[in-house]
């Protein structure tokens, strides 16, 4: 199926999503790619897989956003891939990680990681990325909160930025921006449950891209590189 330039694979539930993800990952990652992880709940059991298959064989795998703190705090993207084993995985075989957080302040850990970023996208011959979507809208970590997506929207030169919004849940974060996102070759895009129902059909309508982040994907030159593997009805 085909919607907005969007490739959607209906699955039944999170379980065959994370299959089917796992099989694309299998075939399209090689040595010549760069594989970027987000956190969330979503791609965890993703991550504990491609651990457990001992398949993947990526040139090298970064991360596509972080909650801002001490190395592998608890609430770390770092931390929960970790945690699935994945990074031990990697290590064994030889296949580099890069982390986000240093033991640096917030803006110059994202100046150094938009350097890192700069550097893996002319190294390797390809990137992909494993996106989810938030009830609210957001993705990656760039939040469904307008007055900071809009500065991201507005800022044409970085590839990863830092914000802190003490009011939210979101707090302090780095994420790759807009631009890096569109720098990506490939996106897989994970959205199960039905608490995800109403954010979906927000990101496939025309509307804000700063109210809702992820109707980025629908951008064009974004759409056409972009699938979409989801147990919800699309409509």
């Amino acid at each position: 199926m085909n919607k907005n330039g969007i490739k959607i694979i209906r699955v039944r539930n999170a379980e065959e999503g994370i299959e089917v993800c796992q099989k694309l990952l299998y075939e399209m990652v090689t040595k010549s790619v760069v594989l970027f992880l987000s956190g969330g709940s979503t791609p965890k059991a993703l991550y504990q897989k491609l651990a457990e298959g001992k398949k993947l064989n990526a040139g090298a795998v970064a991360i596509v956003d972080e909650r801002f703190g001490e190395k592998l705090h608890e609430t770390s993207n770092e931390k929960m891939i970790n945690d699935t084993g994945l990074i031990e995985y990697l290590e064994e075989n030889k296949i580099r990680f890069y982390p986000i957080l240093e033991e640096s302040e917030m803006r110059e850990t994202a100046s150094d990681y938009d350097e890192t970023v700069r550097f893996l996208f002319n190294y390797f011959q390809k990137s992909i990325a494993i996106l989810g979507i938030g009830a609210d809208g957001h993705t990656a970590g760039i939040p469904a909160i307008a007055e900071i997506s809009q500065k991201i929207i507005d800022d044409k030169s970085s590839l990863v930025s830092a914000y802190n919004d003490e009011e939210s849940f979101y707090k302090k974060r780095i994420t790759l921006t807009f631009l890096g996102l569109s720098k990506l070759d490939q996106i897989i895009v994970l959205v199960f449950g039905k608490d995800k129902k109403k954010a979906l059909k927000l990101m496939l309508t025309n509307g804000s891209i700063a109210e809702i982040p992820a109707r980025f994907l629908r951008k064009e030159g974004i759409a056409e590189k972009t699938i979409l593997i989801t147990d919800q009805k699309v409509e």
